[in-house]
């Protein structure tokens, strides 16, 4: 693993995420570092759809390409997507989770990580580099609101991760039904 991926969202959370990723499964977003070795790693967007091999891992194919409201999967075929600080960059999350719902199998795990508005600021206020692209950072307990509004998938946890001082993080797991 290369010395950038190190220290990534997913490296930070990579202990509380990881006993959910059994099977097949997409990692969102995944910069080249997926949360698993057999995660299929997705970046949004590159363009047309292409494949290229991992630089830390020739083996590991990445997909860039594509849509996160439109993913290359039929329905209910993979038993988990993982997405690490990615949904936050979508307004309309709507769209986006009935998407990534419709392709985990019942029985399957939605794991996300993001930001929580609130410690997002506080992190902005000590100088952590702002992100452009963010239009609807969250809080413990949105995510699990949406799925049940959606009736597609059971929360198992939603909490603040509370991992290291500083941390921002919200971690959301559910269940598809």
């Amino acid at each position: 693993m290369s010395k950038g991926h190190e220290n990534s969202e997913t490296a930070k959370y990579r202990h509380l995420t990881v006993p959910y990723c059994n099977g097949n499964g997409v990692d969102i977003g995944s910069g080249g570092s997926p949360v698993v070795p057999w995660a299929i790693s997705m970046d949004l967007p590159r363009g047309e759809f292409a494949t290229y091999h991992s630089e830390h891992d020739p083996r590991h194919a990445i997909h860039y390409g594509g849509d996160a409201k439109n993913l290359p999967f039929k329905d209910a075929t993979l038993d988990f997507l993982y997405s690490s600080h990615l949904l936050e960059d979508f307004f309309d999350w709507d769209p986006v989770l009935t998407e990534w719902a419709r392709v985990v199998k019942p029985g399957g795990y939605i794991i996300i990580l993001v930001p929580d508005k609130a410690l997002w600021k506080a992190a902005l206020d000590r100088g952590q580099p702002p992100n452009c692209a963010h239009t609807h950072e969250s809080r413990a307990g949105e995510l699990s609101e949406y799925f049940r509004r959606l009736g597609t998938v059971e929360p198992v946890i939603d909490v603040l991760t509370n991992q290291f001082e500083g941390d921002y993080t919200v971690l959301f797991m559910g269940r598809k039904l």
